[in-house]
């Protein structure tokens, strides 16, 4: 086995971390959002990516007959890509709802927070001020 062959065998077997890499630059802090949620979805797309990102830069080394210094470049190019591709998808990837807004305390509440923390002669200068 060459050593082009070997780093061909440890860059499919390390594939996954590509493809992490590829959502941590598409995602960015969106990417623990949906591990969170979904562990094993996340683990899939990512290894995914990472074999969309080796295999083809496999293909094109060999294509191309490049040295393993520039199958590296290759493939970090190639990963670049993807998260491009994935950061246009992030929308559909991470749906977070939005989160529920706490209802607005009626005038009675307000008062009576504001009388029970030594605040009361707000109120009545509120008054005072509206009626006159």
């Amino acid at each position: 086995m060459s050593a082009i062959e070997i780093l061909y065998l440890i860059l499919l077997v390390g594939s996954l971390a590509f493809g992490l890499e590829a959502l941590f630059l598409g995602l960015g802090g969106k990417l623990m959002v949906l591990y969170r949620r979904r562990k094993v979805k996340t683990i899939m797309i990512a290894l995914a990516v990472g074999l969309a990102i080796v295999g083809p830069a496999i293909v094109t080394s060999m294509a191309l007959t490049l040295e393993p210094l520039y199958f590296c470049v290759v493939v970090l190019a190639y990963s670049f890509v993807a998260s491009k591709i994935i950061g246009a998808f992030r929308m559909k990837l991470v749906r977070t709802p939005t989160p529920p807004l706490p209802p607005q305390p009626s005038e009675r509440e307000i008062k009576a927070m504001l009388q029970k923390r030594g605040l009361g002669r707000l109120v009545s200068k509120k008054r005072a001020k509206s009626g006159g």
